[in-house]
């Protein structure tokens, strides 16, 4: 089996490469899908619609952007379930989504650091916090630059005061990045390792550049890889305070943090990387070497064999193209029919309603005025059995007078009537 990771990470430099454009799956998509496994009972459709609002809440805060969907669905659930009174836990909800729990207490942690997080369910769901707060990784970054600006500035005084320390982290551990950290042996051969490799190239590079013919002498103009940390050597082996030492912070990829003052040239220039983009095949086999564009040519199809072998498919498919057609085409009748069915019964309930306030509001002349006249009850029985929803009100109000009886005799029958009561 192959490693997820490594076939992510394969699967982003393809794309990097080939300039595929990948829509950003929305992780609203999966709440009702993983909400449904959490034994919520009879309030999972709340706390569902509670993580929704969760989820627009983080995009609005740059929590979403560049972070997996699961991650975020899973923080989002737990939040909610925790805010309509379930006990639940990262692993409670890491089971479910198969997310590292350590991704969800990240995501939980950013989210208690913006404005949202302090508002109780009730006030969450009816005020809307107005602006954003700058992305999560921003922050951070801004931090580190703060505490290697005191260091270098040698201000004890800010570094012991606690403007610096984490404010997603409480307590004691807000304050862990100045205490000094534990170095493991493994650690220590490893420093050491690199350091003997750093040493040796530095002369292996200095020996090659000062090799030259006889009578020229030794260039000074070498340029080395490692110069840029030797300019401020001094700023990188931190700062001792009272109680302890505080080490230059690092950045992500385990490097000093560089400050814009000591940023090189190289790294101060914009960016020469096109912004994403269709690829040009044409334009790219042209930096190919020369070696490799025969072994190319297999790799990748041009445009004519394309339609080729889409026409040879669509061909050897042809019933089975046709069959799932015929299944979308049924799929938007039936779902057409369906919106018509409901239109037409909300149709039908508002006449109904309209019918009722009008027959309620005929008074009866004489009986019980609990007792049902006609008009009523063959309402109830058509309301009750579902006889059908094609019912004209109108032409059923039409049958009754203002006592609720049938108005159906004609003058022939009421005189007929009236003569036979006398």
């Amino acid at each position: 089996q192959i490693n997820v990771y490594t076939l992510g990470t394969c699967f982003l430099k393809f794309r990097r490469l080939l300039g595929l454009k990948l829509e950003i799956i929305d992780p609203a998509l999966y709440i009702y899908r993983f909400a449904a496994h959490l034994s919520l009972d009879e309030k999972a459709n709340q706390v569902a619609m509670t993580a929704l609002r969760l989820v627009a809440r983080m995009k609005r805060d740059w929590i979403v952007a560049g972070r997996r969907p699961a991650g975020i669905c899973a923080a989002a659930l737990l939040i909610a379930s925790r805010a309509h009174g379930f006990e639940r836990q990262h692993h409670d909800v890491t089971k479910v989504l198969r997310v590292c729990g350590l991704t969800v207490m990240n995501r939980v942690k950013e989210f208690e650091s913006t404005p949202s997080a302090g508002l109780t369910l009730d006030e969450f769901h009816k005020n809307d916090i107005e602006g954003e707060v700058d992305p999560p990784r921003y922050t951070q970054n801004r931090i580190r630059e703060a505490r290697a600006k005191a260091i270098a500035d040698n201000n004890v005084e800010l570094l012991t005061s606690g403007a610096l320390d984490n404010p997603r982290m409480k307590g004691k551990n807000a304050s862990r990045w100045r205490r000094p950290k534990n170095t493991t042996e493994h650690k220590r051969q490893y420093a050491e390792m690199y350091q003997e490799v750093e040493t040796e190239l530095k002369d292996t590079l200095e020996e090659t550049e000062n090799i030259g013919e006889p009578g020229t002498e030794p260039k000074n103009d070498s340029v080395i890889s490692f110069r840029r940390a030797e300019q401020h050597p001094e700023s990188y082996h931190g700062i001792s305070t009272l109680h302890a030492e505080i080490h230059y912070p690092r950045g992500p990829n385990n490097r000093p943090v560089i400050l814009p003052n000591q940023a090189t040239a190289e790294e101060l220039a914009a960016p020469t990387q096109k912004a994403e983009d269709k690829l040009n095949f044409e334009e790219w086999k042209t930096g190919v070497p020369d070696e490799a564009a025969d072994e190319l040519e297999f790799f990748f199809r041009s445009d004519d064999e394309v339609r080729e072998r889409e026409a040879v498919f669509n061909a050897q498919n042809k019933e089975y193209i046709e069959t799932q057609q015929q299944k979308e085409n049924d799929r938007l009748l039936a779902e057409a029919a369906s919106k018509a069915k409901l239109e037409d019964e909300a149709a039908q309930e508002e006449k109904r309603g309209q019918y009722l306030k009008k027959s309620r509001s005929r008074k009866r002349k004489d009986g019980d005025p609990n007792e049902l006249t006609t008009e009523e009850a063959l309402l109830e029985v058509v309301r009750t059995r579902k006889i059908s929803r094609k019912i004209n009100y109108d032409a059923l109000s039409n049958l009754f007078d203002d006592t609720g009886n049938f108005s159906l005799l004609d003058d022939k029958g009421k005189k007929e009537e009236e003569e036979g009561m006398v």
